[in-house]
């Protein structure tokens, strides 16, 4: 047996071990993501599978939101028993999405090796164990775990295309990550511009880049896009007028709460809830605001896009400086981590109790995050050919520019991380400290070459 294929068994078997405590230790914390998110997605994956079973009529067949989440599910619970119970359905989506999840990060090292080094995909992979936040979107029936397993296939096809730009194998690969992280977050279709863009900039700055890869990201961007919206227009056929709203009516919605949000309390980073922020201003305001608009839909007889979409154009221009510091705190709100299941004071966990606890953790968990965050800025600071690193950079962006502009939640950043917990590794290596520490680490994972003649 070759030392790289007894190597790459390890750290798979250390992967999937470490990966199933994890996810025991987050399945038994005191707070846990939403079990059915917002129930929209568990509530059309079951019906689209009750169909496929033939046990329900198509009319009952709807897709309202993202249709990836939906796709994403069903083969999950078409595999539970008959009449199986939310409860049921809710195992099979778990165990499910930690199957998936724990594929994810067995690319993240194959992605990181590919690129880097293996000392530097082992540490993409601890990263991910130190701030498990992986395995805690893994326990709800939500659109995070999906768009996070597209965007490791995604970089895991660009790896291989990026090394091997004639074979296919690569090409394909990313282009059906791209697709079904769309599916799964249409927002993250920026990314298919920003693909453009890189291909006008390796044109002018960079001809070795654009020879051998130009062509084929442009085609792979027109590929997806062209995908992506067969296949949100077949969804908008299924659903037909099962449901009501649209696509378009709920991007305006989540357009609208954004206006909202840190617009006179810039430092509220509560829960956009009803429950948790009743008191907040803003929240109160823009509960007013919807009443207002309804208003006018009737007063006018415009509809109800075309009321929002003047609001939203008519306060951005008004309020430019609400706007501007909004964008800024959104993007900042985006990359930390608040608890807001449990209550400060009614926090649990170990020694940690109450308020003085809860903060004490929120700190830590946030400190681990900023680290992170540090790392991936050092990559980018020192790395020359960023070029090469356009899906992983180029994915932060785009959901950044989007949400920060509408409207954000850490989660709707979440996938992202599969790039952002690479990049900070490749700068977290760079330091000597962690480099020393990795690389003892990396002794009991990785034989050497004269410790593995002996042993086989």
């Amino acid at each position: 047996m070759s030392v790289l294929n007894f190597s790459t068994q390890r750290i798979n078997l250390l992967i999937i071990l470490i990966s199933t405590v994890m996810m025991v230790v987050v399945l038994n914390l005191p707070f846990k993501a939403k079990p059915f998110g917002d129930i929209t997605f568990h509530e059309e994956a079951k019906n689209l599978a009750l169909y496929l079973k033939g046990d329900i009529g198509f009319d009952k067949v709807t897709i309202t939101k993202a249709p990836g989440p939906v796709i994403f599910y069903t083969p999950a619970y078409f595999a539970a028993p008959a009449h199986a119970t939310d409860n049921q359905l809710w195992t099979y989506g778990v165990v499910f999405t930690f199957v998936i999840t724990t594929i994810s990060l067995l690319l993240v090292f194959k992605i990181a090796t590919a690129f880097f080094s293996k000392e530097v995909g082992l540490l993409s992979v601890l990263l991910f164990f130190v701030f498990p936040i992986h395995c805690y979107y893994s326990l709800g029936i939500l659109a995070e775990a999906p768009a996070f397993f597209s965007l490791a296939l995604a970089l895991y096809g660009w790896s291989v295309a990026y090394y091997h730009p004639h074979k296919i194998k690569g090409w394909l690969w990313l282009t059906v990550g791209i697709w079904f992280l769309i599916l799964n977050r249409p927002n993250a279709v920026f990314l298919l511009g920003l693909g453009i863009v890189v291909v006008a900039f390796a044109f002018w700055r960079n001809k070795s880049f654009f020879w051998l890869y130009g062509k084929k990201i442009i085609i792979t961007c027109v590929t997806v896009g062209l995908l992506g919206f067969a296949v949100l227009q077949l969804a908008k056929t299924i659903t037909g007028t099962k449901a009501g709203g649209s696509q378009e009516e709920l991007f305006y919605f989540v357009a609208h709460q954004g206006r909202f949000q840190f617009r006179e309390e810039p430092t509220d980073f509560r829960f956009w809830d009803n429950e948790i922020r009743p008191d907040s201003k803003d929240y109160q305001n823009w509960v007013r605001s919807i009443s207002d608009l309804d208003r006018q839909m009737i007063t006018t007889g415009k509809s109800h896009n075309q009321v929002y979409q003047e609001f939203l154009l008519d306060d951005i221009a008004e309020h430019p400086f609400w706007f501007t510091r909004q964008f800024f705190v959104k993007s900042f709100y985006g990359h930390v981590y608040f608890i807001n299941s449990v209550k400060p004071t009614e926090f649990k966990l170990g020694p940690l109790q109450g308020a003085m606890g809860y903060w004490l953790f929120i700190l830590l968990i946030n400190a681990i995050n900023v680290i992170i965050l540090l790392g991936a800025f050092l990559f980018l600071f020192k790395e020359k050919q960023l070029i090469r690193y356009w899906p992983f950079w180029g994915v932060i962006v785009a959901l950044l520019i989007f949400h920060a502009l509408t409207y954000m939640e850490p989660r709707y950043m979440f996938p992202a991380r599969v790039a952002l917990y690479i990049m900070s590794a490749a700068g977290l290596y760079k330091i000597g400290f962690i480099k020393r520490v990795v690389n003892f680490i990396a002794k009991f994972v990785f034989p050497s070459p004269k410790a593995t003649a002996n042993e086989y």
